[in-house]
């Protein structure tokens, strides 16, 4: 978590000043960013710094959002449920190929609430790394899961055991069990998770550059930034081609803001009830989380993100309509900052 302060005195009339003035603070000491933040249909949107082209990234420069793609993965989920496709007590097994061992524990099976929770009992990792894997990390910031597969994935899961009974508990975070969810979201759909994503939540809302890195078109990658682990070292894209519901999506800051604004106003968008449900604590779950979204007090939603050389944070307030969001391409969060900025634009 980063620590550095919003600004005090800035009156709520003067939004859009107040996120420039937090933009700049911000990318002194970062490569580049995208910082947005005010009610929904009226967010302001401040830039900074490099993209790692030679120039200052803006609204439709894209970014590994990473784990904020989790919020789409459940959002999959909960609308799978709006048509009736499954229910949030369906057991995962159920929708993924013939064969695959899902773990069990004291008889009870992984559902798809268990999953979406983090209450699954599953660990935090599909795979445990390697000295190599960690060593590339920590220089370059490769990727360390760049040659797993989905097989891979489902065959780990033979040979995993999970760390309580699911369901109970508090939440755990696991990167294994949303990329779990994801290829039970393809498996049961016939679509790969790009297509799916780009069908059942980018059309309804509009989106038209958030997309997996197989799916991005010559465009997209003229306007993708460039990632780095500190000011003057790159970092290696982030595929995550192998469990894509945990964290493979790229997007930009017009992009998500729309994604933001629909989740205080969902009300003229076909996912609607899906929307709404991703926000709600399920029956018997934790009341720290929704469906994929985390929770801080009873007003504020939020995700954030991290991969190689890429940071993201996405906040929103559905009561106030409030929406805050920062994209940075470099390893280093604005986390407090943006729940600081989430503070004095809700105030």
């Amino acid at each position: 978590m980063d620590g550095e302060d919003v600004p005090a005195g800035a009156r709520r009339s003067d939004r859009s000043g107040l996120v420039a003035s937090v933009t700049e603070r911000l990318a002194r000491r970062r490569v580049g960013l995208v910082v947005g933040g005010g009610p929904s249909g009226n967010v302001s949107i401040s830039c900074g710094g490099d993209d790692g082209h030679g120039g200052v990234p803006d609204e439709r420069t894209l970014f590994e959002i990473g784990s904020i793609t989790k919020t789409v993965t459940a959002l999959l989920v909960a609308d799978g449920v709006i048509r009736r496709d499954w229910r949030l007590d369906t057991p995962v097994r159920e929708l993924l190929p013939a064969g695959v061992q899902v773990p069990n524990r004291d008889g009870v099976q992984i559902t798809l609430q268990h999953l979406a929770t983090h209450t699954s009992g599953l660990p935090r990792s599909p795979v445990r790394l390697g000295l190599r894997e960690n060593v590339a990390y920590q220089r370059t910031g490769a990727d360390p899961y760049a040659a797993l597969t989905e097989d891979d994935v489902l065959r780990s899961l033979g040979d995993t055991q999970l760390k309580r009974v699911p369901g109970n508990g508090t939440p755990a975070y696991s990167n294994l069990g949303f990329g779990l969810l994801g290829i039970a979201m393809t498996t049961a759909t016939g679509l790969d998770y790009g297509t799916l994503v780009r069908e059942r939540v980018c059309g309804p809302l509009g989106l038209v550059d958030t997309v997996v890195d197989a799916h991005m078109t010559a465009d997209q990658r003229q306007r993708m930034a460039v990632g780095f682990r500190s000011r003057r070292r790159p970092a290696a894209p982030w595929p995550l081609a192998g469990f894509p519901g945990a964290g493979a999506l790229r997007s930009t800051a017009s992009d998500m803001v729309r994604f933001l604004s629909a989740q205080v106003g969902p009300g003229g968008t076909a996912l609607r009830d899906a929307i709404r449900l991703t926000h709600a604590t399920p029956r018997g779950g934790p009341g720290q989380m929704g469906l994929g979204w985390h929770r801080a007090g009873d007003r504020t939603l939020w995700h954030n993100g991290g991969t190689g050389g890429f940071r993201s944070i996405a906040l929103v307030s559905p009561a106030s309509g409030t929406v805050v969001l920062a994209l940075v391409n470099q390893n280093r969060g604005v986390d407090l900052t943006a729940f600081r900025l989430m503070r004095r634009l809700d105030a």
